[in-house]
């Protein structure tokens, strides 16, 4: 694609001032030079060679027959002629053209090495830039001999050069300097491709040619470096060390390691991504041409990339870039291979692309607690529990549209299903099974356990894993309180589930609340749990930030649908930095904007259906920028291992002692001391408003009014 219009005048008029301040130093420099050079071997002063100038042959679609025809016949653009200082003897390429020889090139004279030391020979290349042959800055100038046979053993050969005039200096001259073999070609080739990226927005060009600029003046500056000694280029030293591929080792990498790019673009608050899936980058990018951005918001690009970055990859990046930048989009690489991320950085296309690496090494937890409307707290006034089977619901519906999406993100989530809609919609839990989702049991009549004896709770568990086991095979390993009442008063409800062969269970919020919450819980992190008759059970709170001394909850429900979708992201990320995993929840009715609505009162009419029609676009973006899987399978992972043997809390059975909270404990990993939580806090009633912990301050009005909007949205 060309270049913006601003960006092409842009570089032009910094091509002419270079150049014409260049000529100049041509015209002064020149009678010297010709004088050294007519007096150590006869021949002509100045060196004229055909190069391979801009590229603007459209891509237009062939066959594949018609395609290779057609790279051996093109050289790549408009070829020109070069103008440098004679360095070499008259007959150096006698015998043809030829790459710089490894050591000392015996065709090069006495004047020349200090020539090509200094970089003074190509002083005459001004003379280029300024009738518009080269550009001052941009990829090497290639002679038709090497780009036509290039063009046919690498892709996107020619694309270094597409609308971009070759440069006297650029990225890759000056990190790798020049070539000497085909693997050096390659290497070059993906600089080369990173520089003509950097394109698609002013912004990054104007970073990649300030960076390519001063770095130019500092590779000038270095000591003089003769044929046949070995330049210190730290930037050459680590590229050889990095996986740069072209077309047949890349069919080899491929054929041994099969796996795809996988690139989702999403238009505005569209909640649907369309997502390109694929082996072939050549496929991508014809599949990418084809879609038809015009009259659609900006886009929002996600890349997940093969484990190796080949050049066709590359050119698929470039060309990708290039497009969304020009729709003024934002282009991702999300959770790349180390050596992808090398590779990039090196190549400096970390200023067009946002890598987004940070969470690549952390998993965060999706959970749905699966119910219909009216088995939220907020409806009890209206719906009695006899007549929930008398209600309209569109759970099905919703569940096809959640596991939908989920599908389209390759995301696996666990499924906290309530036993009432297993018995009333068996094939919900078919269709979560299908899909390999994880089944968890929400209870069975979503009644709060602050409202059940020990002996109802078993009842009602036991009630609930017959549902479930009617309708999957899975041995359900988690639970879910209903309204999180797993609090001081019923921590009993531990034991049972221990007692039974429950895994985990994700039932603690470690916020106040009228009905739930446990302010004084002593860690907010996944943890394991010792209960007092010896058995231990891994427990998952629910996620909460510290914003200045207070604890705000964060990720799931009704806090998800409030706050903005900014809030919640910028925790996750955080979370993520830290190595902790955040807990991400929600309800299918959530994503049912068509529901009938109620009147339950300002507040909680509020609460039941503030932002509904932001769920699913809020979750979309989620799951294109985080790492989301399912509790079983994630808390396998080394990282949540080891989290999980730090700082276990203990249910002590008699104590005197009463533990505050800790922020600290709240965002960073621990160490392998236990917690004891004392029989009082267990006995404890929950806290009211005016006996809350510490760290909710409820001397700030405006934190009062925002904690009552919240209260009961979960």
């Amino acid at each position: 694609m060309k270049p913006s219009w601003l960006v092409a005048t842009a570089k032009r008029t910094i091509d002419l001032a270079a150049g014409l301040a260049g000529f100049g130093l041509f015209i002064f420099t020149y009678p010297i030079i010709a004088l050294l050079i007519k007096l150590e071997s006869p021949g002509p002063v100045l060196y004229s060679q055909v190069r391979v100038g801009m590229n603007r042959r459209a891509r237009g679609r062939a066959s594949s027959r018609q395609g290779d025809e057609r790279r051996k016949a093109d050289v790549g653009g408009r070829t020109f002629s070069i103008y440098k200082y004679r360095t070499m003897c008259v007959d150096s390429e006698v015998n043809g053209p030829q790459l710089c020889a490894k050591g000392v090139d015996p065709r090069v004279t006495r004047l020349g090495k200090w020539l090509r030391a200094l970089h003074i020979d190509e002083i005459p290349q001004f003379i280029n830039v300024v009738k518009g042959d080269m550009s001052f800055i941009g990829p090497r100038p290639e002679r038709p001999h090497f780009t036509q046979q290039y063009g046919v053993s690498l892709p996107h050969y020619s694309d270094r050069t597409h609308y971009i005039r070759p440069g006297l200096t650029g990225l890759a001259q000056i990190l790798l300097g020049y070539d000497d073999s085909a693997e050096s070609v390659v290497r070059k080739s993906h600089y080369d491709l990173s520089y003509r990226a950097s394109f698609c927005s002013l912004s990054s060009w104007i970073k990649m040619e300030y960076w390519i600029l001063w770095n130019t003046v500092l590779y000038l500056l270095k000591k003089p470096q003769f044929e046949g000694e070995t330049r210190d280029l730290v930037t050459l030293k680590r590229a050889k060390l990095l996986p740069f591929i072209g077309r047949a080792a890349a069919a080899a990498v491929s054929a041994a390691t099969p796996n795809s790019t996988r690139v989702s673009i999403s238009f505005g608050h569209s909640a649907r991504p369309e997502v390109l899936n694929g082996n072939d980058a050549a496929d991508l990018a014809a599949r990418l041409e084809a879609m038809d951005w015009s009259g659609k918001p900006n886009p929002e690009v996600i890349i997940r990339t093969k484990e190796h970055l080949d050049l066709e990859d590359m050119g698929f990046i470039v060309r990708l870039a290039h497009k969304v930048k020009r729709h003024g989009g934002r282009l991702s690489l999300r959770n790349a291979p180390l050596k992808v991320r090398k590779i990039l950085r090196e190549i400096r296309l970390d200023s067009v692309l946002d890598l987004q690496h940070a969470s690549s090494s952390v998993r965060n937890f999706l959970t749905v607690d699966v119910e219909c409307w009216f088995h939220a707290f907020n409806m009890r006034s209206i719906v009695n529990k006899c007549e929930w089977h008398k209600q309209p619901t569109r759970i099905i519906q919703n569940m096809e549209r959640l596991l939908e999406l989920m599908r389209v993100h390759d995301v696996k989530a666990t499924f906290f299903v309530l036993g009432w809609v297993a018995d009333r919609f068996p094939e919900v839990v078919r269709m979560i099974d299908r899909e390999g989702h994880e089944i968890g049991t929400h209870g069975y009549n979503h009644d709060l356990i602050t409202e059940m004896t020990p002996g109802q709770f078993e009842d009602d568990l036991l009630r609930s894993l017959d549902a479930l086991g009617r309708h999957t095979s899975q041995r359900i390993k988690g639970h879910r309180a209903s309204n999180f009442t797993v609090v001081p008063s019923t921590l009993w409800a531990l034991d049972i589930l221990a007692k039974h062969g429950f895994e985990y269970d994700s039932s603690v919020f470690p916020i106040a609340r009228k009905r739930y919450g446990m302010p004084n819980y002593p860690n907010r992190n996944p943890h394991t749990l010792r209960l007092s008759n010896g058995r231990s059970i891994r427990e998952l709170p629910m996620s909460t930030m510290m914003v200045g001394n207070k604890i705000l909850p964060v990720g799931g429900g009704g806090y998800l649908r409030l706050y903005p979708s900014k809030v919640t992201e910028r925790f996750i990320e955080r979370q993520n930095l830290r190595g902790l995993p955040a807990m991400v929840y929600l309800h299918p009715w959530e994503l049912d904007v068509e529901q009938k609505r109620h009147y339950l009162g300002p507040l909680q009419t509020f609460q039941h259906y503030v932002n509904l029609d932001s769920t699913e676009w809020k979750l979309n973006r989620l799951m294109q920028r985080f790492d989301f899987g399912p509790i079983s399978s994630t808390l396998e992972m080394p990282r949540l291992q080891s989290l999980l043997r730090r700082q276990p809390v203990t249910l002590a059975e008699q104590t005197q002692d009463v533990i505050a909270p800790s922020r600290n404990m709240a965002q960073t990993p621990m160490d392998d001391r236990a917690i004891t939580v004392p029989q009082s806090l267990v006995l404890s009633p929950l806290p009211m408003a005016s006996q809350m912990a510490p760290g909710i301050d409820r001397s700030d009005e405006s934190m009062e009014n925002l904690e009552t909007t919240l209260a009961d949205a979960g």
